[in-house]
């Protein structure tokens, strides 16, 4: 017979919780069963999660494993309400990529992405071909505060060029910059939240997690996975123009600084603190590790 409560006897199926042997159970998890190898236990899986999963029609137990995780551990650290849009870049195809686990609805309004150009994409994250291709999220710079904000990208590609990695400006010179440029021509990185005319610092690696964040009206902080480097320069009032990944947009009408590095991780969202941002990195890197597509 059939129990949807508790069960006391043996050889039932059982949607509550098992108390005996050779019992199918979808309910709690006990440690210990007293059911024996028999019981199958229920998976527990995080409502949002649940909902990329639906809009995606990703069912691979990788992928299905590594996002739980990632939500679970993202929310764990208080983190994850800090977040407007979290692009995880799994299941490899443009349909997969462009949602935001954050809100996974196919909307402007939900901030998921619409891939313009030439792009690649795969199992191991999206590429932009270095012409023509971004990817805009529909999320302007001003949606966070003048300081705090924080844009995050995770590239599986080290090289130096004319690129933008994720970012916006009101102008193509001295405009009020929000972007992560994490290896310039050069060897220069030029990241900046809400200021113009940083001069920028030397960096080797553009590959890995790159994050910059701003919690003060007075300086940012850069991570390259956790090492940190401080950019002093004051805040301004945050522009209204819509963040682009692959490239940056200048003022709502072009783009410029085409980016050709495969892109596996961004997120946007509110200034993180020094403890946030490696929580976030160790976040990632284990997401990315059960992937197998990580940066070491």
């Amino acid at each position: 017979m059939a129990v949807w409560g508790l069960g006391v006897i043996n050889n039932v199926i059982n949607w509550g919780r098992g108390a005996f042997n050779n019992l199918i159970s979808w309910g709690i998890v006990q440690k210990t069963s007293p059911a024996g190898d028999t019981e199958i236990y229920g998976l527990r899986q995080d409502t949002d999660v649940t909902a990329f999963l639906s809009v995606t029609g990703i069912t691979d137990a990788t992928i299905t494993s590594a996002l739980d995780t990632l939500a679970t551990d993202l929310k764990g650290y208080g983190i994850w309400d800090k977040m407007k849009a979290i692009y995880p870049f799994v299941g490899g195809t443009p349909t997969t990529h462009k949602f935001n686990l954050k809100d996974a609805r196919d909307s402007d309004a939900a901030f998921r992405l619409s891939f313009n150009g030439g792009w690649t994409h795969s199992s191991n994250g999206a590429t932009p071909n270095g012409t023509n291709g971004y990817a805009d999220t529909f999320l302007a710079s001003n949606v966070m505060a003048q300081n705090s904000a924080h844009l995050s990208i995770y590239n599986r590609t080290n090289s130096a060029g004319n690129f933008t990695d994720i970012g916006c400006t009101t102008a193509s010179v001295a405009g009020n910059d929000n972007q992560i440029v994490s290896r310039f021509t050069g060897n220069i990185n030029y990241s900046t939240i809400n200021t113009n005319l940083v001069s920028g610092f030397s960096n080797s690696s553009s590959d890995g997690l790159n994050l910059i964040s701003r919690i003060t009206s007075s300086d940012m902080n850069y991570f390259r996975h956790n090492t940190k480097t401080i950019i002093t320069r004051a805040s301004i009032a945050p522009n209204t123009i819509k963040i682009t990944i692959g490239a940056r947009n200048v003022n709502n009408v072009s783009r410029e600084l085409y980016s050709s590095r495969q892109i596996a991780f961004t997120t946007i969202g509110d200034g993180l603190t020094d403890t946030e941002a490696s929580n976030l990195y160790t976040a990632v890197q284990k997401f990315q590790t059960t992937l197998n597509r990580a940066i070491i």
